[in-house]
């Protein structure tokens, strides 16, 4: 302990010449780099250059109004303007918007997209920016979006059965169960009354005059903010937006906002909500609080109290679930904002069947425990440290932050939060200056303030399963007051100050080393055998990406091990390493900015992980020490096992699950080594075997390969490579995984699941066969699915109004089969599967016969390479292109860089070819899920 507080101490002290003096008094400033201004007709915008992702801009359109400005007979109104809007406008009639969009290479979706909520709308498109006439489109749609959306009667009523399906969809047991607790939370307000998705019979059957009344009343530019963040030139951008969206008119007579709250309450409320396809119990306790919003920089200085506040408590009852028999599944509390305006402190817990008392019980103590003894000395300065770091991270990645993370930053500003916008450098200024100086005392009043006995609500969300206790409103609250008067013990913070390593590793030198030019990397080879594969990239300051990996994984083992090596390398990771528990490893490590997870897939086993520059090192020594010193703690299997067992319990009692086990099933043809998870199968987990297997699959060099991609100094990471790795023991033998004969099954299987009480069906249609790899052919597969999905949207969502979504996902493997599949899914009406899945088939056929449009085929190829594009900027992507290679071209570089010419080498006739290959109609696999009524008409 005495070591951690110097070395704090010493951080600190460093960091003190740097400090200014603020007047906590201070409005917190607006960064000088964003031009934000409010025109003359009241419409605010943000305009800010920003080179990452270069040549893109992300442009929003925000709206203050939402589902609780909606008159009564608009309940969901809100949620079908927000669609409306891409369907038709004065500058895009009907789909024009998407079709456009998408021939200049964006998504419907990842870049074309729009959310509603109870206080906003948003709507959001990324841009390339080779045009000028891109940008121009770009900033026209926001306008058409803020003044001119048509809105037509027979727009309209398509639209009806897309939002219809959207609501069908999303209606499950937690839906159900929120519909009851929500309005307990909102508590005789509004918002009780406003939830977005709406009311079905006003969706079915609102006049189009309710819904341009709420847009007339809502969409006006006094409500509404215009975002612009991208690489180009500020100055200009400036004027082009005010030139734009000065010309949007004010109308006469506006409609006068208003601003709802919830309403106090003294007493506690209880919500106790039981649905039979329920998966696991939840209880949560929230304390509503007025909303906090950081306006001075003192405020900003509160705002990092509650941080620190927020990561002790959560690492307290993270520590809960590591014991032997953990009180809940997951423990979490945290002050936030939820929605409306209130601030929440908020404790959940999931929680075992039949123990929800105790989960509730465990979560409502640690309040207790910090309200009565406060944390200690040593979790505040761990976690100051912790949060320092990862501020310092922040700051040294400030020159490459994405533009979509200050499109939301400015978003927020905008809104209900009114999040401050100082940017990072003087941020980075305030946690420097002020947290030094935060007190013990500061963060344990919090408690105080946050955990009251007023506007406090209690909600338990649970399965309805026979003879499993559900406590009652009465034993809640008589579990609240038991808890406030209950005798607390305190809490001992037992750290480490011993070294991580504890004796040095034997190093061995890079014995060869091969440039790969293709790719800008090198190889080393090292004299244990290990590969080593680095690029360096300058595309993050302070990021490092690492991967590694050796063949074998679980296929090396029999049967009765499926369940044991399956659960290894989690059990592995949760016991810590060489002398140190997870907890105590935890505290160790808490002020690295790092991160390191083990895994042993059915091929593999490896790592992923990355770190920031500084932290390398003890990424690298933690890889070391799960080679040379892994661990298998007792009590980290029990807890495991205990609370898997919690979220298996009642895994049957949901259709959605059932599904995709039975999905699973089928395409492995229920084959025994690929038996979905179950309760049952828990009984075949031991953990000795588990020791055995995770011993064995982490323990020669020799067999893997390591990968780091990022802002590398490859003369400071050799030493510690060759120290490290090089240091991991070694043999000679190599192995290699075992093909285990999973296969799908041949001809037509079709297979219906009947569960569940809501009108709704989910259909998976599985095409697959044979695949010749290589990157050609996987080039024309992912071609093929975009194609698809596109006319499959604009087919089965547009014109027949008959899904909210719907996709096909093709995937290829090389390993342990050469192989492919294109999945294509969507929810549905069940009345509507035959009628859907025959539409379906129709359109596959008309690409066989036909094969696609140009205008098809020019959108799929025009997407991919601004895909690439991007890509090629990402460390993420070359930590793939590299581990990839190795693994299924045996490091073979040669064909790399030829993306561009295979897309653009695709024609019409090499597409119609495709289909006809890929798409066999003697050859798939359809499952679909029916509610359980359907078998009883």
């Amino acid at each position: 302990m005495k070591n951690i507080l110097v070395v704090t101490f010493l951080a600190f002290s460093l960091l003190s010449g740097a400090q200014q003096d603020f007047d906590l008094n201070d409005p917190i400033p607006i960064d000088s780099r964003i031009s934000k201004g409010v025109l003359e007709n009241g419409l605010t915008y943000y305009v800010r250059a920003n080179s990452e992702p270069r040549n893109r801009a992300e442009l929003m359109l925000v709206v203050r109004a939402g589902s609780i400005d909606e008159d009564d007979d608009q309940k969901g109104l809100a949620h079908f303007a927000e669609h409306m809007a891409f369907n038709g406008t004065e500058n895009f009639p009907k789909n024009e918007l998407i079709k456009y969009f998408e021939s200049i290479g964006m998504e419907f979706g990842p870049e074309i997209n729009a959310y509603t909520s109870f206080d906003e709308t948003v709507y959001m498109l990324k841009v390339p920016l080779d045009s000028a006439l891109y940008m121009e489109k770009g900033l026209q749609v926001l306008y058409d979006w803020a003044c001119q959306v048509t809105d037509s009667d027979e727009e309209i009523e398509k639209e009806r059965g897309v939002i219809r399906e959207e609501l069908r969809g999303g209606r499950n047991a937690n839906f159900r169960m929120q519909q009851e607790w929500l309005p307990v939370f909102l508590h005789n307000s509004k918002y009780a009354n406003r939830l977005p998705i709406g009311e079905v019979d006003i969706i079915e059957n609102a006049p189009p005059k309710a819904l341009r009344r709420f847009r007339n009343d809502w969409y006006r530019p006094g409500l509404q903010a215009v975002i612009v963040v991208g690489d180009f030139d500020q100055d200009v951008m400036v004027e082009k937006v005010k030139a734009k969206f000065s010309q949007i008119p004010v109308a006469d007579n506006l409609r006068e906002k208003e601003f709802f709250g919830i309403p106090p309450h003294k007493e506690t409320l209880v919500s106790i909500a039981t649905d039979k396809e329920a998966q696991y119990p939840v209880a949560y306790v929230f304390y509503k609080h007025p909303l906090e919003k950081a306006k001075t920089i003192g405020d900003y200085r509160k705002s990092i109290l509650h941080s620190l506040y927020n990561s002790m408590i959560n690492s307290r009852l993270s520590e809960k679930t590591q014991e032997a028999e953990p009180p809940f599944i997951i423990g979490q509390s945290s002050f936030s904002e939820l929605f409306g305006p209130v601030s929440v402190y908020q404790s959940v817990a999931v929680c075992n069947n039949g123990k929800i008392e105790e989960g509730l019980e465990a979560v409502l103590l640690e309040n207790e425990r910090v309200k009565k003894f406060g944390f200690t000395q040593t979790e505040l300065e761990r976690q100051k440290t912790a949060l320092l770091n990862y501020i310092e991270k922040a700051y040294n990645e400030r020159d490459k932050q994405k533009s979509i993370g200050y499109a939301g930053e400015y978003k927020r500003n905008f809104l209900m939060t009114e999040e401050p916008i100082p940017g990072i450098e003087r941020e980075f200024e305030y946690f420097k200056t002020f947290l030094p100086g935060i007190s013990l005392d500061e963060v344990n009043q919090l408690a105080e303030k946050w955990v009251i006995g007023e506007n406090r609500v209690v909600v338990i969300t649970a399965p309805e399963i026979e003879g499993v206790k559900v406590p009652s409103k009465e034993e809640v609250l008589a579990l609240l007051q038991e808890v406030e008067q209950s005798e607390i013990e305190l809490y001992e913070d037992v750290v480490s100050d011993v070294p991580l390593v504890a004796e040095e590793p034997w190093p061995s030198s890079v014995v060869e080393k091969k440039n790969l030019e293709k790719v800008e990397a090198v190889e080393w080879t090292l004299q244990n055998g290990a590969k080593v594969i680095i690029k360096t990239t300058d595309f993050k300051e302070d990021e490092i990406l690492f991967s590694a990996w050796s063949p074998g994984g679980t296929s090396l083992y029999g049967q009765k091990d499926d369940v044991s090596a399956d659960f290894a390398a989690t059990i592995m990771a949760m016991s810590g390493i060489a002398g140190f528990d997870k907890i105590t490893l935890n505290k160790m490590l808490s002020d690295k900015v790092f991160n390191l997870s083990p895994y042993i897939s059915q091929l593999r086993e490896g790592f992923s992980g990355n770190s920031s520059v500084k932290d390398l090192e003890t990424l690298l020594q933690v890889v070391y020490l799960y080679f040379t010193e892994p661990r298998f703690d007792e009590t980290s299997y029990q807890a495991y096992m205990t609370r898997l067992n919690g979220v298996l319990q009642n895994k049957a009692a949901s259709p959605e699950a059932v599904f995709q086990d039975t999905l699973k099933s089928v395409m492995a043809n229920y084959h025994k080594r690929a038996r979905p998870m179950s309760v049952d199968l828990l009984d075949e987990a031991d953990l000795q075997r588990m020791k055995a297997i995770g011993q064995e699959r982490f323990r020669n060099a020799a067999d893997f390969n390591f990968f780091f991609v990022g802002n590398i100094d490859t003369a400071t990471l050799r030493p510690l490579v060759e120290k490290y790795i090089g240091g991991i023991p070694y043999f000679d033998e190599k192995e290699n995984w075992k093909d285990l004969g999973i296969e799908a099954p041949q001809g037509v299987v079709k297979k219906t699941v009947k569960r569940g009480q809501e009108d709704k069906s989910i259909q998976y249609i599985v095409f697959h066969g044979d695949f010749e790899y290589s990157s050609a052919n996987a080039i024309e597969l992912d071609a093929l699915g975009r194609i698809l999905s596109t006319r499959l949207l604009e087919v089965i969502r547009e014109d027949k109004s008959s899904v909210y979504s719907i996709s096909a996902r093709p995937s290829s493997s090389k390993y342990p089969d050469e192989e492919y599949t294109v999945s294509i899914r969507y929810g549905t009406d069940p009345q509507k599967l035959e009628e859907l899945e025959e539409a379906v088939f129709d359109e596959i056929k008309d690409f066989i016969q036909h094969g696609p449009s140009e205008e098809e085929l020019a959108k799929a190829k025009e997407k991919m390479l601004r895909e690439r594009e991007i890509a090629l900027r990402e460390n993420g992507f070359w930590l793939s292109v590299l581990s990839n290679t190795y693994y299924l071209k045996e490091g073979d570089f040669s064909g790399f860089g030829t993306y561009n010419d295979l897309v653009n080498s695709l024609t019409i006739e090499s597409m119609q070819k495709a289909f006809k290959k890929y798409f066999d109609f003697e050859n798939y696999i359809s499952v679909a899920l029916e509610p359980a009524e359907a078998s009883e008409n």
